[in-house]
């Protein structure tokens, strides 16, 4: 039988690159999440890790749970709580109310697992989350230090695991435990699905921002796309217009005058005009937000 570590990893791996292919976390690695969406963020994952933990909590006793449950090693809130008065201020708890139909989803999804027969199946979610956690969170706390210009550990406290000296051998240790889980083969294919399914949910926490991602700044290397592709219609409209005038001086006068009118809405000058300002204006608009 396949080792349930690897059971997960293999079964899990093609959501995980969704999520990390989410527009969230595209514009996160790009440092274009503005710090108000991040401490919106922030209150997202409180909500979810609020849930998660207060169900192993109750499950402590649960031998499959206990294998996996480092509540000092890897309890989250307290960590979350500094970060969430860092941007958001002293009144953060009144952004906990109300929660997001994402945030309400997710929460659910836990409560369920934790009423249901199986409790187990919070092995599924305490996976999904936590070894993300302790995998990319160093990677994570440098783009928001370095995109935000934060003060030194201010505001990237999630990120931390002060009591594990190395990640690495934690997570190897955490994935033997995994392995020592020992469960009926129903209630192993719920735990797989139902990590697949905390993946799904990470993905509409996720998806809740979009909307808040539109109209960004253009990043330098979309800005030059963009000159590029003005300057090359540019280029076409001046051939256009050489063309243009070559082509007038060879009509004949007498064979004009039906056709003047037409002509004068179609000659170089007001094409170059008219197509200058629809190409070049909205790009130019755009370009004048981009960050130097």
């Amino acid at each position: 039988m396949t080792l349930l570590a690897v059971e997960l990893k293999e079964s899990t791996k093609l959501i995980h690159a969704e999520a990390g292919r989410s527009k969230f976390m595209k514009y996160f690695f790009k440092g274009e999440v503005t710090p108000q969406t991040y401490g919106q963020f922030l209150v997202s994952l409180y909500q979810v890790y609020d849930a998660l933990e207060k169900a192993l909590e109750d499950h402590r006793d649960n031998a499959q749970l206990a294998l996996i449950y480092f509540p000092e090693e890897l309890s989250r809130k307290k960590p979350l709580e500094e970060d969430l008065e860092f941007f958001n201020g002293p009144e953060w708890r009144q952004l906990l109310t109300p929660i997001s139909p994402a945030q309400q989803k997710y929460i659910d999804t836990i409560h369920a697992c934790s009423t249901s027969l199986h409790p187990e199946r919070l092995i599924a979610h305490s996976y999904v989350r936590y070894l993300g956690d302790l995998s990319g969170g160093q990677v994570l706390a440098k783009r928001l230090q370095k995109y935000n210009n934060l003060p030194e550990d201010k505001g990237v406290s999630f990120y931390h695991f002060a009591l594990i000296e190395d990640t690495d051998q934690f997570k190897e240790m955490f994935r033997k435990r995994l392995n020592q889980v020992e469960v009926e083969d129903e209630v192993r294919k719920m735990i797989v699905e139902e990590a697949m399914e905390a993946f799904l949910r990470n993905i509409e926490i996720f998806e809740e921002f979009d909307s808040q991602l539109e109209g960004l700044p253009l990043t330098k290397r979309e800005q030059q796309q963009h000159l590029a592709i003005l300057a090359k219609e540019k280029a076409e409209l001046a051939a256009a217009k050489i063309q243009e005038k070559e082509s007038q001086k060879q009509d004949v006068a007498s064979n004009n005058n039906t056709s003047a009118g037409f002509l004068a809405f179609l000659s170089p000058s007001n094409l170059w005009n008219s197509l200058q300002g629809a190409v070049r204006y909205p790009v130019e608009q755009r370009a004048e937000h981009v960050d130097a």
